[in-house]
């Protein structure tokens, strides 16, 4: 597919791997880098997911997502470490939709490009 061709879908999941369940309820935000427009926001579900996280197709290029986890992480596991995980990634568009995934912890995170 050709850089020039939007990408359709971001999509996002959130895993507590210490309590080995989905994440409910975390405020995602996604902005792209170049001038720090909020491409979209939402929520994880029950399933800990966000389905769609922009709002419209958008370029092919560098984006933040924002997971704010204060307040679950403080609720599940009463301690907060990393009250914020940010995530900055090179969409390059090769993909129309892009699923990055987040396993998260009390004190660590990591994340992948899923599918």
């Amino acid at each position: 597919m050709p850089e020039s061709e939007p990408i359709e879908r971001l999509s996002t999941h959130v895993l507590d791997v210490a309590a080995g369940r989905p994440a409910e309820g975390i405020p995602v935000v996604l902005v792209r880098d170049a001038d720090q427009a909020v491409l979209g926001r939402g929520t994880t579900d029950a399933d800990g997911r966000v389905g769609r996280l922009n709002d419209e197709p958008f370029a092919p290029g560098d984006v933040t997502l924002t997971f704010d986890v204060e307040g679950y992480v403080s609720r599940t596991h009463g301690t907060v470490f990393h009250p914020r995980i940010t995530l900055h990634v090179r969409l390059d568009g090769a993909r129309r939709h892009y699923h990055l995934p987040v396993l998260a912890g009390p004190f660590s995170h990591t994340t992948y490009l899923g599918s």
